[in-house]
């Protein structure tokens, strides 16, 4: 298997993963000893070759229709990772996909047998999709094993130049659908209510962590690389934000 620094140079260049983003996820495999991870949300292949340089099986979905210059067929070879990741577009999202899987490990008193210790999602970014997609994750997700969603204050207005993102149009959403960040509404309005999710973390105001450890107490935590003004600015930023769209 190549070394972290190995795929890290393999895949210069090519978004939309940093070598530092790369870093956190490479450990975190290697960390919980991951054995087989899912990615939701392929785009050029840069995060599963950092996923599998951590020594996992990686499974990463994308929609049929995702067409990216160089294809994650290239990245991963480019990577030396291509044997030990799986690439699936074979549908119009990767809900669908989820729901299969889940409908495959059921039994007939209505338990999944989970099959992966990580699951990463770095896909669509919308409250519909992504909330469903968490949800059935859940179910896939081995005891203790650990959810990852990218992106959390990603919006609709801060990409204007596109009219359509992964199948939405974005004239088509209201202004609180274009304005708001999804994700964080996924990772705080489901994600963290949900029973089985049990230790929370919020990495830079970027990234949330959730550990599947049901019965377990639950616990949040905040972390971050900048300074600790930074991070009371963004939350102060935040709280006015949510003041104003309550008056409005």
């Amino acid at each position: 298997m190549p070394s972290f620094e190995q795929v890290a140079a393999a895949v210069a260049g090519i978004p939309f993963m940093s070598p530092e983003q790369g870093r956190v996820i490479h450990e975190h495999v290697r960390s919980t000893h991951a054995r087989d991870v899912l990615e939701l949300g392929t785009a050029h292949g840069v995060g599963a070759a950092y996923l599998a340089s951590g020594g996992a099986r990686v499974t990463t979905v994308d929609f049929a229709g995702a067409a990216y210059d160089p294809s994650p067929e290239a990245t991963l070879a480019r990577a030396g990772v291509a044997d030990v990741v799986t690439i699936v577009r074979e549908y119009s999202s990767y809900t669908w996909w989820l729901k299969e899987q889940v409908a495959a490990r059921s039994d007939a008193s209505g338990n999944v047998e989970p099959a992966y210790d990580f699951v990463y999602l770095d896909g669509a970014k919308n409250w519909t999709i992504d909330g469903l997609a968490v949800v059935l994750a859940e179910k896939l997700l081995r005891p203790g094993g650990w959810l990852l969603l990218d992106d959390l204050d990603w919006t609709y207005a801060q990409d204007p130049g596109r009219e359509a993102t992964d199948g939405i149009v974005h004239r088509e959403l209201s202004e609180p659908e274009r304005t708001q960040p999804h994700l964080r509404a996924v990772f705080e309005l489901i994600v963290a209510q949900h029973p089985s999710f049990t230790e929370l973390k919020v990495q830079d105001e970027w990234w949330g962590w959730a550990r599947k450890a049901p019965g377990e107490p639950r616990r949040y935590t905040l972390e971050t690389s900048r300074p600790l003004s930074a991070l009371v600015a963004g939350s102060a930023r935040k709280a006015i934000r949510r003041a104003r769209r309550r008056l409005a």
